[in-house]
């Protein structure tokens, strides 16, 4: 009997340390993960802008500067999927 309680002992010891075998992030790389979430998230509503821009009001003033800022950030990226929490 007590044999097999130390076969389960050391077995669920085992199990719970693999849980723990991803590398912690310090807080400067989650700061960094934030940081290029926050400039992708304003690089696309920055084209949905510009783009309106042009769209709506080609004759614009100020819409060949919408269009060479378009050109310089290039096409809306591809969907991603959700990061799940």
């Amino acid at each position: 009997m007590s044999r097999h309680l130390c076969i389960l002992l050391v077995i669920a010891a085992l199990l719970g340390g693999m849980t723990a075998c991803k590398p912690k992030q310090t807080a400067a790389q989650l700061q960094a993960v934030k940081v290029e979430a926050f400039r992708k998230r304003q690089k696309i509503e920055a084209i949905k802008a510009y783009t309106a821009l042009v769209t709506k009001y080609p004759e614009s003033e100020y819409s060949p500067k919408a269009q060479e800022r378009l050109n310089v950030l290039g096409p809306l990226p591809a969907a991603t999927p959700a990061v799940k929490k």
